[in-house]
């Protein structure tokens, strides 16, 4: 039996270039990304650094000044309306829900996409407990949470997913137990073969989560990186050890980084890749001195990556 394969479609970034007249910042500079159907990308960088700027042109809200984007080789820059139509957004700050319940806002998006009847109630059901959110589904929207009013807008967007969709923070706000339902959320609509651009300054989601990471900086793009692919070798090891005794030794291996901490009777190293070998023999020849009490060898994670491609 064979598997059908599935077709990938990209959203193409060519040479987009914006500055905002009035303030002179260049928010996106020469810009040249693939985003493909299958993949939960993640965009991140400080503010200011254009992520929010870049949707914004995919949707269809703000026109580059130059350089083109396009879906299935139709440009989303020349037709707005093509953009509207395969593009769903959800934006940084909540929708406005003041005079809605949780579920009429919700099922406003299926009224809009022309989904009725029986298939609008079950896709309405089913995004409400994938969300763990009918329990507030009565509730006027100005008297949810912040995380409620987060959860709202997500469902709001994905209800009835467009190919193209553009979440700004999705999880700010939502509580730790939700905030892992929006991301199983998100990797379902991945899998569903659509474009899905996450922005998010939580980059320990971003190691579990996506597949691939855009990092932004000063509008340009500075690294594009699919996750698994992260080699041992550019990694940072961070090797923790804590004494019996105080921390006056003689020598110590060859590091990027020595921190000492006399009150808690720890040494902490910070490793190349190429360090790590004689750091370890340096280890187990103080742990034959029985002066270690325990010690862990770590990989530094995307955040001391992320800093370390922005100069800090």
């Amino acid at each position: 039996m064979k598997t059908e394969t599935k077709k990938i479609y990209t959203l193409k970034i060519e040479n987009i270039n914006k500055c905002y007249k009035k303030s002179r910042v260049k928010a996106n500079i020469n810009l040249n990304i693939n985003f493909k159907s299958g993949q939960i990308i993640a965009l991140i960088g400080h503010n200011g650094a254009g992520k929010t700027t870049l949707l914004n042109q995919i949707c269809g809200n703000v026109k580059p000044d130059s350089g083109n984007i396009t879906y299935n080789d139709i440009s989303l820059v020349k037709n707005s309306k093509y953009a509207r139509d395969i593009v769903a957004t959800m934006p940084q700050f909540h929708a406005p829900l003041a005079g809605v319940t949780l579920r009429q806002a919700i099922n406003s998006i299926l009224y809009i996409k022309v989904v009725s009847g029986d298939e609008a109630k079950k896709q309405l059901d089913n995004i409400l407990k994938e969300l763990d959110i009918h329990q507030w589904k009565k509730i006027s929207g100005d008297k949810l949470s912040g995380g409620l009013q987060r959860l709202t807008s997500f469902a709001m967007t994905v209800v009835a997913p467009s190919p193209i969709i553009l979440l700004d923070e999705p999880t700010n706000d939502v509580d730790p137990v939700r905030r892992k339902l929006i991301w199983k959320y998100i990797q379902k609509l991945a899998n569903s073969n659509h474009v899905v651009i996450v922005i998010t300054h939580n980059l320990l989601e971003v190691e579990q989560y996506a597949d691939r990471y855009i990092l932004l900086h000063k509008g340009e793009m500075v690294a594009d990186t699919v996750i698994n692919e992260i080699k041992l070798e550019d990694s940072i090891m961070k090797l923790c050890i804590d004494t019996s005794d105080n921390l006056d030794i003689a020598s110590y291996p060859e590091a990027i980084d020595v921190q000492f901490n006399k009150e808690m009777h720890q040494i902490i190293f910070k490793l190349s890749y190429y360090q790590v070998m004689k750091a370890i023999e340096w280890l187990f020849s103080y742990i034959a001195l029985g002066h270690v009490i325990r010690y862990s060898l770590v990989r530094e994670n995307l955040d001391s990556m992320y800093r370390g491609l922005v100069n800090e």
